[in-house]
């Protein structure tokens, strides 16, 4: 499964983030990193790209996906969007021929200058370190996927309407322990929520909001530094249509 969220570098610019986040189970002998920089032709303020770019660079990924497995058993592992350029990254058990097949396919969609290299990294650092979103960075991107959806349906973002939000927790001490943390007027909670797995005890915390990325950014937050405080996970939300569709 691929996500997409926005972060900053290091100089506070942002950046556009796209991981695979299905890579790391099927990333055996994968030790050469494979890497490519791309100029891109409709750079926009918030670190990315017009849509077609991206659709165009969409393309590129996915031929380069049947390519570099099947001649150099490599993975994609993400792509990052950031000061005019698109970062394409690859992890290969080999790089023999690799620099070939990146050029080819970007020369064939119009690109036709790129950077290359391949960089040996045998734990995959730069995918968890520079790739991997955080907690709150993953769950921008599950929001953004269910705010698409609602915006299809013609929704009105900003009219609150309930919203039911799901942490679970390893012991039913640390969910009862978060409930009461989390009680406040206009807040309703059910605990004791049954999940398999890790995490088996949950709560249910309804709340009253708009679902604009800015509100959901505001309450999400606390909810999931509350779950993590607690050794616990903030599993996400759900909600109906406003009522107010166009």
């Amino acid at each position: 499964m691929n996500v997409t969220y926005t972060t900053t570098n290091e100089e506070n610019i942002p950046v556009t983030i796209e991981a695979n986040l299905d890579f790391e189970p099927q990333s055996d002998d994968t030790v050469w990193m494979l890497w490519s920089f791309a100029p891109l032709k409709s750079p926009n303020a918030a670190g990315g790209c017009s849509e077609e770019e991206r659709r165009v660079l969409d393309a590129i990924k996915t031929e380069l996906n049947d390519r570099l497995e099947l001649r150099n058993g490599a993975l994609y592992a993400g792509m990052r969007l950031q000061e005019g350029w698109a970062e394409l990254y690859y992890y290969a058990a080999w790089s023999k021929g690799a620099e070939q097949q990146f050029r080819d396919l970007f020369k064939q969609h119009g690109y036709g200058q790129i950077e290359y290299g391949a960089t040996r990294d045998t734990h995959h650092a730069f995918y968890h370190d520079v790739l991997v979103p955080d907690p709150f960075e993953l769950q921008q991107a599950k929001s953004a996927e269910i705010i698409a959806e609602l915006s299809a349906a013609g929704d009105d973002l900003s009219c609150e309407r309930p919203v039911e939000h799901y942490l679970f927790f390893q012991t039913r001490t640390a969910m009862q322990r978060a409930a009461v943390a989390l009680a406040e007027e206009g807040v309703r909670i059910e605990t004791d929520l049954e999940e398999e797995g890790l995490y088996p005890h949950g709560l249910m915390y309804e709340r009253t909001h708009a679902c604009t990325p800015e509100v959901l950014e505001e309450v999400t937050r606390p909810l999931i530094e509350t779950a993590l405080e607690a050794h616990g996970h903030y599993l996400g939300w759900s909600t109906s249509l406003s009522g107010n569709e166009g």
